[in-house]
């Protein structure tokens, strides 16, 4: 037996298992795309047996395409809310990973506080911010504006400047709830979470950057600026491009932070679209999976590039 053989026969159970983990699930979900499936079904009840005589070829695809109502709007939010975790982490997270890199008391417990976060689970973390903070009347969101409030009303006691601060409007608490401002609730908590992990992907990276090269740039008359855009940033291009790729898979895939948000009012992504399918007609439910497996292997196929560019370079 050569040496190449024993390491293959070795291997194959794990890979064929992993093939099997991998393709059942994907050949289910593209088989239960072609046929009417459909769980509750008065009118025909066939229709509620996973069987090859109801097939319907393309034609979940089509209601998916043409006649959902959501799902262009799920594509379009599901990108919005991806791209703008990643603009929000990678920028907070090196701002982040720069100061925590300095040498200050403290250090050692300001880093296990950035990367606690991260920890969390994501359901207790939308639980925790939409009550406890983004509430309008009893998390922080409002009293800030309540305190605000009060301290205008204050101010307008003043016999000079009272006159100004009394032409002031009263502001009102923001709801993120409502349909045009969920995402941004989203955002804002799924961001909380994940920059620690951009922020140690960073350190990390921080610590093996060559102190000589900086030296020399100082000598030289370089700004701190400079020093970062030609120095520090080239340095971190393969940890940004690794933070962009990891977190656009999970981010693709968000669930219970919209759920617990809005409950799918006016923001919906992908994965959401599907669980509202697969309460009743799995056969677009399916429909719609396949097109979330084609935009994740499109973004992961454009992020490879980049990452395999920045690996290059």
């Amino acid at each position: 037996m050569s040496k190449r053989t024993l390491p293959r026969l070795l291997q194959t159970p794990a890979v064929v298992l992993l093939l099997l983990w991998m393709l059942i699930p994907l050949g289910m979900t593209l088989y239960f795309s072609f046929i009417r499936y459909v769980l509750n079904s008065l009118r025909k009840p066939e229709w509620t047996v996973p069987s090859l005589s109801n097939w319907r070829g393309f034609g979940n695809y089509e209601y998916v395409l043409f006649h959902a109502k959501d799902f262009w709007f799920s594509i379009q939010n599901s990108l919005f809310i991806v791209v703008s975790i990643l603009i929000f982490t990678v920028v907070l997270g090196l701002a982040l990973a720069m100061l925590v890199n300095r040498s200050f008391p403290g250090r050692g417990l300001a880093r296990v506080l950035l990367i606690s976060p991260f920890f969390v689970m994501p359901a207790v973390n939308a639980v925790l911010w939409i009550n406890m903070i983004l509430d309008p009347v009893l998390g922080l969101n409002g009293l800030a504006v309540e305190g605000i409030n009060e301290l205008i009303r204050n101010l307008t006691d003043f016999p000079v400047l009272g006159a100004f601060f009394s032409m002031w409007p009263k502001f009102e608490a923001m709801s993120f709830r409502a349909t045009q401002t969920s995402a941004y609730a989203v955002i804002m908590m799924v961001t909380w979470q994940w920059t620690p992990f951009a922020v140690l992907i960073f350190m990390t990276s921080l610590q093996s950057e060559d102190e000589q090269q900086k030296e020399a740039a100082i000598l030289d008359g370089a700004n701190p600026w400079s020093r970062f855009r030609n120095l520090t940033l080239p340095h971190l291009a393969r940890p940004i491009a690794i933070v962009i790729m990891i977190q656009s898979i999970f981010h693709l895939s968000l669930y219970a932070e919209i759920e617990i948000v809005s409950r799918g009012n006016g923001n919906k992504n992908l994965p959401y679209l599907i669980g509202e399918f697969t309460s009743n007609n799995i056969g677009a439910a399916s429909a719609t999976g396949i097109f979330a497996v084609i935009l994740a292997n499109i973004v992961a196929i454009f992020l490879l590039r980049m990452v395999g560019k920045s690996l290059m370079d």
